[in-house]
């Protein structure tokens, strides 16, 4: 991938090496969401840049293979301008395999004439609930057509469990 990286930005070089001053830095009109993945069900990461030549992801750091990527470009009906659009698709064994000091994590970085710019780092976890609550809430007596206020504190979770 590094080989393809270098050739990518020869490509984009004047013949004196100069970056051709014709467009603009790419701009990210979608950049990844952080994603849970439950149960074994991947997750689709996007990113979505204009003007682009090309749009990769860059998940902890490194370049993710070029056959696993799902690029299409797109023209925008109401102005006319064409848009890159990228999606990956991120599995539980590959966030499982990780170990880093941070969660898993993956980026896009897009290339115009003018050079390269990055979107958002977006995170993926697992999602999981714990069975039991942490505090149960405690049955009580209360006079009919009374109110009555339930304690509890949810399991643990990721995401964090809403009551």
């Amino acid at each position: 991938m590094d080989v393809f990286i270098k050739h990518l930005r020869i490509f984009f070089r004047g013949s004196r090496g100069e970056a051709l001053q014709s467009g603009t830095l790419p701009r990210f009109l979608q950049e990844p969401d952080d994603a849970y993945i439950i149960k074994s069900h991947p997750i689709q990461l996007c990113c979505r840049a204009q003007p682009a030549l090309q749009i990769f992801f860059k998940c902890n750091g490194e370049w993710v293979h070029q056959s696993q990527h799902l690029a299409q470009e797109h023209t925008d009906l109401g102005t006319g301008v064409k848009f890159r659009e990228v999606l990956i698709n991120v599995s539980r064994q590959q966030v499982e395999d990780f170990h880093g000091p941070e969660d898993y994590w993956c980026l896009c970085v897009a290339w115009s004439h003018l050079g390269t710019s990055k979107s958002r780092k977006a995170s993926v976890r697992i999602a999981y609930l714990r069975k039991n609550f942490e505090q149960d809430p405690q049955g009580t007596e209360v006079p009919l057509k009374g109110m009555i206020v339930l304690h509890c504190r949810p399991p643990e979770g990721v995401p964090l469990a809403e009551i």
